[in-house]
């Protein structure tokens, strides 16, 4: 897990924002935002341009992504591809489509519940 090693490979500002496709591990503050400050992960911080809170980020509505594009940027790394994918398990329709997905242990391949 790269975001536990501070290592990031993405800076994305809030109109690239994408939190299917990648985690993000930190938010940088490029212009300061005074009371209430940014609401992150449900909470109001308030911070200082250049600060950087390194925080795993939640989605909204937990974090609201309202500001200029550039006020916060947000620093990550690509969501890992092996955390979800095809167990085989149907719903109606053929074997391409409505197919359920579920977390897996990448150890062993079995389901998990979440």
């Amino acid at each position: 897990m790269t975001y536990l090693t501070g290592i990031v490979t993405v800076i994305h500002n809030a109109s690239q924002v994408d939190f299917d496709n990648f985690v993000y591990s930190g938010v940088y503050c490029n212009v300061a935002q005074g009371p209430p400050g940014f609401r992150i992960n449900g909470t109001d911080v308030v911070m200082v341009a250049g600060e950087t809170l390194e925080i795993l980020v939640e989605g909204p509505p937990a974090t609201t992504l309202i500001y200029a594009p550039g006020d916060l940027l947000f620093v990550g790394n690509p969501m890992p591809i092996q955390t979800e994918f095809p167990t085989g398990k149907l719903e109606a329709g053929t074997a391409t489509t409505n197919a359920v997905w579920q977390f897996v242990n990448i150890k062993n391949g079995d389901p998990t519940d979440g």
